[in-house]
């Protein structure tokens, strides 16, 4: 008997629909734990450079592969604080997601810094990659997303200006303040980077 190999189409229809979310219990660890107890004491400097070393971590092993490799999508374990819908992503994706995500924190990060709250709400159905754009494009744009994203903040946004009062909801979090959205901007690098790493492992 041969086994066949399952098609792309077949391993999608798997996996939960984009936005369906964490189990239950990571969303009450996520809330109630991580939230305030991590994300709320986070240190701001601490967390500027975890973003800017998990950047350079995450473009220096897409670099490591070839046109072929980074388009090449892996089905992988589940990971903490991915949706089961994304663990079926190749190299490029990932940085193709994390741009997108970078992108839109750093909005909602520089109108908290000016009181105001961001329009719309947060969505991870939609901040999922379309996996379209050539390789090569995602890797040159992603070369400049880490200064795209954090030299504006940290241009836009001076040390008295990072304790609003004014918050914005994320999806598993609750609630969130701009220093909790800035620890978060470096925790979902260093999510991916795990991702990444589990990816290149498959291949």
């Amino acid at each position: 008997m041969v086994l066949r190999a399952l098609s792309d189409a077949e391993i999608e229809s798997g996996l939960q629909k984009p936005g369906a979310g964490l189990p239950w219990y990571a969303h009450l660890y996520l809330r109630y734990y991580i939230g305030p107890h991590v994300a709320g004491k986070s240190d701001w400097e601490v967390e500027t450079k975890r973003f800017y070393d998990t950047s350079a971590a995450l473009l220096a092993l897409a670099e490591k592969l070839d046109n072929g490799a980074l388009q090449r999508r892996v089905l992988v374990p589940r990971l903490a604080g991915i949706e089961d819908s994304s663990r079926f992503w190749s190299a490029a994706m990932v940085l193709e997601h994390v741009m997108i995500v970078g992108m839109g924190m750093r909005d909602i990060i520089l109108r908290l810094s000016q009181e105001k709250q961001p329009p719309g709400h947060v969505d991870t159905a939609r901040v999922k990659p379309q996996g379209l754009l050539p390789v090569q494009t995602v890797l040159d744009n992603y070369k400049d997303f880490p200064d795209v994203v954090m030299g504006q903040i940290e241009k836009s946004v001076p040390s008295e200006k990072r304790d609003p009062q004014v918050r914005m909801v994320h999806p598993w979090f609750g609630p969130f303040t701009l220093r909790q959205w800035h620890w978060l901007l470096a925790e979902h690098n260093a999510i991916h980077l795990r991702q990444m790493q589990a990816i290149i492992a498959g291949l």
